[in-house]
């Protein structure tokens, strides 16, 4: 197994591909490594709004991606692969996420959808390999992206909840929380496409997750609302610049992720 980039007595982060990882950890079949799996992933925006792979977040010095223009660190990934092999990958990786959870367990999958020359793209074609998609949550982040006369502002994202079939919530007053969760946009600017940690918490309390895994793991967020919460978590990271600031976070002896609610 990998030598993990830092560790703690809740937590495990290593710096490497997500696929070669998974398949180390799927080898070993850990009961405990994943019940629950909360992930965002690059999103291939790098070809938004699409067309001729020279989309408006591209990394370079003339477009009008902003914090976007140097993708997402250390040159491991410009997100902007052709779509075709863009979602092959992401089925890849969710299909070893799928063999890695158990029968009660569930991936919370964060995407968007794009409108990309007068068409909705949406997430993977809606295909999503093996898993099984069970409910889509709309993530309300409060703030519009795209403003533009040809379609309403974005102001929403999905998390696909991909469900084994033993899968349950904690109980009816997680139920109640609904499929529409209002908790704005993370602040910290320090990633390009963080989501708040509210998100990963309110997943991980509502499933009674007993551990946690985001192979994306970006700045560490899943990973800080697990340990807040006291769920062990595993985290793969590929650019070790964001290795090395999740490591910082998740050293920290006060944990601020904002709450569940």
């Amino acid at each position: 197994m990998s030598a993990p980039y830092y560790q703690d007595d809740s937590v495990t982060l290593y710096h490497g591909d997500c696929m070669e990882v998974l398949g180390e950890l799927t080898s070993g079949r850990a009961e405990s490594a994943a019940h629950v799996v909360v992930t965002s992933p690059p999103y291939n925006m790098g070809l938004t709004p699409g067309g001729n792979g020279r989309g408006m977040y591209r990394p370079g010095a003339n477009n009008k991606g902003g914090r976007f223009r140097e993708g997402y660190g250390d040159g491991d990934h410009d997100d902007a692969m052709p779509q075709p092999e863009y979602d092959a990958w992401q089925r890849e990786v969710l299909g070893l996420l799928w063999e890695l959870i158990p029968d009660d367990g569930a991936i919370f999958y964060n995407h968007r959808v794009r409108v990309e020359h007068g068409r909705a793209r949406l997430p993977l074609g809606m295909d999503f390999g093996p898993a099984v998609l069970r409910q889509i949550i709309t993530w309300d982040r409060g703030t519009g992206i795209g403003v533009t006369g040809r379609h309403f502002c974005a102001v929403a994202e999905w998390i696909m909840l991909l469900a084994r079939p033993e899968f349950k919530l904690r109980d009816h007053s997680a139920s109640g929380m609904g499929d529409v969760w209002r908790l704005g946009m993370e602040r910290d600017r320090s990633h390009p496409a963080s989501f708040p940690a509210s998100l990963p918490a309110r997943a991980l309390d509502a499933s009674a997750a007993r551990s946690a895994l985001d192979p994306f793991a970006g700045s560490g967020t899943t990973l800080v609302a697990a340990k807040a919460l006291g769920i062990p978590s595993i985290g793969i990271e590929k650019s070790e610049r964001y290795c090395e600031m999740a490591a910082k976070r998740l050293a920290q002896d006060a944990l601020d992720f904002g709450g569940v609610a």
